[in-house]
């Protein structure tokens, strides 16, 4: 999380400079500065951070998904825009997936034309051609990710999960994220964060969990982005006395060329 972090500052601070050049192109870089204050937010624990009047919480909440049995709202960091967020169901704040178009003054290219966003992206990084490591299907990675977690071992899940390379050169521009006007650095910031979340909350609850796995599912379909197919929610499936119980450990699997890998950490849990 620490060189997230530093990854984010560096990168919002660059950006502003830019956004600053570009004199009212600064849609992508408000979102950037959304995205990063609710990251140092829920790293620090700011309590400075916990006064929301209930119209701002009405407002918010209004087009937030409804909240799970006990979940408790992450609260909206001072300087954050209400209108630029919203809460998961377990209370976790997140960028609104409309945040960009809900900016004053937005413009697809607000930092960068898309063509030259993703240059600059991909150039941060190796290309690729193809999914590397992985699993030969949902059922092989998923209960492979699961005795993962149950190990504790959080460095061997590297290869399961989508790097930053095959993010930028074969999922982002085949995806429909760019359409949004959302650019790439922005999306890959905010996977990394939900991901970092999910994959917190897996490993807590895996290193309690004994049950033996019976099985694993993916629902809602799939969905097809170019060359890749995309996968989710999927669980694992455990038979608790007489009634089957399923744990969402992931929120989307990419399928390419035969290779499934985990999209990110982010999950249902």
């Amino acid at each position: 999380m620490t060189s997230l972090l530093m990854f984010s500052i560096r990168f919002s601070t660059s950006a502003s400079a830019r956004a600053h050049r570009l004199g009212n192109r600064a849609g992508a870089s408000r979102l950037l500065l959304a995205a990063l204050l609710i990251t140092i937010a829920a790293c620090s624990g700011d309590s400075a951070a916990d006064s929301m009047s209930d119209d701002i919480i009405a407002e918010v909440s209004a087009r937030s998904v409804p909240l799970d049995s006990g979940a408790v709202r992450q609260p909206i960091p001072a300087g954050i825009d209400p209108d630029m967020v919203e809460w998961r169901s377990d209370g976790v704040l997140i960028a609104s997936t409309d945040s960009l178009v809900k900016t004053p003054g937005y413009v697809v290219d607000s930092i960068f034309p898309p063509e030259e966003a993703l240059r600059r992206f991909q150039a941060e990084t190796e290309p690729v051609t193809a999914l590397s490591g992985g699993a030969r299907s949902t059922d092989e990675l998923l209960r492979r990710y699961w005795e993962i977690l149950q190990s504790g071992d959080s460095l061997a899940l590297t290869p399961y999960v989508l790097s930053k390379a095959e993010f930028a050169y074969l999922y982002f521009p085949e995806s429909n994220e760019a359409e949004t006007g959302l650019q790439p650095h922005v999306s890959w910031l905010l996977y990394s964060n939900n991901g970092g979340r999910g994959l917190s909350r897996a490993l807590t609850l895996a290193g309690t969990e004994t049950q033996p796995v019976n099985g694993t599912v993916c629902v809602n379909g799939t969905k097809a982005l170019g060359n890749n197919t995309v996968h989710g929610p999927c669980g694992i499936v455990r038979e608790l006395e007489s009634r089957t119980d399923t744990l969402w450990i992931s929120q989307h699997i990419i399928e390419r060329g035969g290779v499934f890998k985990l999209l990110s950490f982010a999950n249902e849990l």
